[in-house]
């Protein structure tokens, strides 16, 4: 006995575009990345997607081929413009921190990001501020060895008049 074939399943025999080649179409226009870029995000947002779908096996167990395909297309749109690590991530940390037991919205997994985004941030700040800390301290080190700025490394506004002869140098000592 023959099943009879839905009009999904009767597209993709006939090469028509299923939902996730045509957000693929879009996704590529839009952001113009290459087909190896497309393959990796691709496999980045699939494996999410499988994470997800292994940790919540009750909503998508019943899924159509089709749901599975638009699931697809609407996740790879809403995160084209995430890193894939930041994304990987996210992922985890929601399937770690879920305590309801429904799969997430797209909203729910972008919120983690932005949270993800603003930790990266506030950790780059932080090692900045500790460098510019350090540059601080080894110029006080070196002033209170007696350098001054005739002597002195990191003072680049020794050269400046040089470069603009319109500049105030009373505090540079006197050339020979």
């Amino acid at each position: 006995m023959q099943q009879q074939l839905g009009k999904y399943e009767l597209a993709q025999l006939n090469d028509q575009p299923t939902p996730a080649g045509l957000a693929k179409n879009r996704i590529m226009s839009k952001c113009g990345i290459t087909e190896q870029e497309w393959a990796i995000y691709d496999a980045e947002v699939s494996v999410g997607l499988l994470t997800l779908r292994t940790a919540f096996p009750t909503q998508t167990r019943s899924y159509s081929d089709r749901e599975h395909d638009m699931l697809m297309a609407l996740w790879l749109e809403v995160f084209v413009e995430i890193e894939p690590g930041i994304f990987h991530e996210a992922i985890l940390r929601f399937v770690t921190a879920d305590r309801k037991g429904f799969f997430p919205s797209p909203g729910q997994i972008m919120g983690i990001i932005v949270d993800i985004q603003a930790e990266r941030e506030r950790q780059a700040a932080a090692e900045r501020s500790k460098a510019h800390a350090i540059y601080l301290q080894a110029i006080q080190q070196r002033i209170d060895n007696g350098e001054n700025c005739s002597t002195c490394l990191f003072c680049e506004h020794r050269e400046a008049p040089q470069k603009w002869g319109s500049i105030r140098v009373s505090h540079l000592p006197p050339k020979l």
